[in-house]
């Protein structure tokens, strides 16, 4: 039977890496005196993912799996714990008087003590009565599922986002955490965490397992899905007993490449002004070198009606035209023949080479080498 992972979403060997019978169904189920009778177990069947590691349970989600249902209340040091955690991650990245959205907030439970910092808190949720009993309590809560990458939360996009022991849940985790990240703002922080499965594995808990946990995560298959769907880790710890893995991350930025362009147009304007220097002068002109950073000059500086030929030592670019400007390759023997009286060298970490043979060589034609920054004269 062909098993996608629900992380990398490769296509996985039917491999079961261990299984449990008659287990209870759901969490959440418990059967009452009408229903015990025909009520039966489930088996709980997990596979590994032999390219991202995740563990992961095959079958149906249960039929709640977009609801967070919490037991009732909070401990008194479970509320300490987070009230801490909440304040130092708003102050370390600076969100006070930010827009903070909890992803799968219940009836608020964690919603009240980020409430306690500085930051603008929101929350989505999907079950409707835990939806009215937030609000209730005062709390902003959006009734919304992130079903896809398509998703848009009213409100979005938001500068940080938590998620608090729900992504396990969640039948397509990948795709759940680029919808997270398409409601966010560019460099939102985020606050993920999981069970943590290390444990699990550390100390042999086989009573951990249930149905409505559909993955489970060590700190390296956390990390690997995250960054795999949008988002760089900043950093990945277990908390509370170890019971816990607590995920501070970044939705990745676009990489800037303005000095590219910026560097671009500098060599431009420098090729450009050069050229004409020469041609004022009466001075035809050659280019050495035909590796693809050269090829890729003679086409970004505009440079191919402007050169005589490429002269390249490699026999079998002789003979033949530079892509896309079509300009003559040819031997550095050509040079002899004193058809041309400037050589611009742009053989990389060749060029210095190239000059000392033009020296040698040919020293009745002018050279000049092209380095990433400029146009090396005199040397």
């Amino acid at each position: 039977m062909k098993r996608i992972c629900r992380g990398c979403k490769s296509e996985m060997p039917d491999q079961v890496l261990l299984s449990y019978k008659n287990m209870p169904k759901s969490a959440q189920f418990f059967p009452d005196e009408t229903e015990v009778k025909a009520e039966k177990g489930v088996d709980i069947t997990l596979y590994q993912c032999p390219y991202c590691g995740l563990i992961q349970a095959v079958g149906e989600p249960v039929s709640y799996y977009r609801d967070v249902i919490r037991a009732t209340g909070v401990s008194e040091e479970m509320r300490v714990f987070r009230e801490k955690q909440y304040q130092k991650w708003v102050e370390d990245y600076h969100l006070k008087n930010k827009k903070v959205i909890e992803i799968g907030c219940g009836v608020g439970e964690y919603m009240a003590m980020m409430e306690t910092t500085d930051a603008q808190v929101s929350g989505i949720e999907h079950l409707s009565d835990s939806v009215e009993k937030g609000r209730e309590q005062g709390h902003h809560i959006i009734k919304y599922f992130i079903e896809d990458e398509n998703a848009r939360i009213p409100e979005a996009p938001y500068d940080g986002f938590y998620c608090m022991n729900f992504l396990e849940h969640i039948p397509e985790p990948g795709v759940f955490l680029r919808g997270i990240a398409a409601n966010s703002s560019d460099g939102a922080v985020g606050l993920i965490e999981v069970p943590n499965f290390d444990m699990m594995l550390e100390k042999a808990l086989y009573s951990e397992f249930i149905q409505d946990h559909l993955s489970y995560f060590t700190k390296e298959t956390l990390c690997g899905v995250l960054e795999q769907n949008g988002f760089e880790v900043i950093s990945c710890e277990s908390i509370w007993y170890d019971y816990i893995l607590s995920a501070v991350i970044r939705k990745r930025k676009q990489i800037d490449v303005s000095r590219f362009l910026e560097s671009n147009d500098i060599l431009k304007s420098q090729m450009n002004e050069f050229l004409q220097e020469q041609k004022k002068a009466g001075k035809r002109v050659a280019v050495w070198g035909a590796g693809h950073q050269a090829l890729a000059n003679l086409s970004l500086l505009n440079m191919a009606d402007k050169i005589e030929y490429v002269v390249d030592s490699a026999k079998f670019k002789q003979d033949k035209y530079t892509p896309a400007t079509h300009i003559p390759i040819v031997a550095p023997e050509r040079l002899a023949k004193n058809e041309v009286q400037m050589v611009i060298i742009m053989a990389a970490g060749y060029s210095n080479e190239v000059k000392q043979i033009m020296k040698k060589k040919y020293p009745q034609i002018e050279s000049v080498i092209l380095t990433e920054e400029d146009i090396e004269r005199g040397r």
